[in-house]
């Protein structure tokens, strides 16, 4: 193999490595963040639904 082969290889696996590292912190960061939201909104609306059926006046 010439060196410019070996060269380019390295440079797409180096390129590969950021890729995956970089996609790891997003899906570590965005999905935990999206399900708190989802979970919130879900305490809201029990919140609101146990308002409705609990205070009549």
């Amino acid at each position: 193999m010439s060196k410019s082969f070996k060269k380019k290889i390295q440079k797409n696996n180096i390129g590969l490595i950021v890729a995956s590292v970089g996609a790891g912190v997003i899906i570590a960061v965005i999905i935990p963040v999206c399900g708190w939201i989802i979970a919130v909104g879900a305490g809201l609306i029990y919140l609101g639904w146990y308002l409705i059926e609990h205070c009549h006046n």
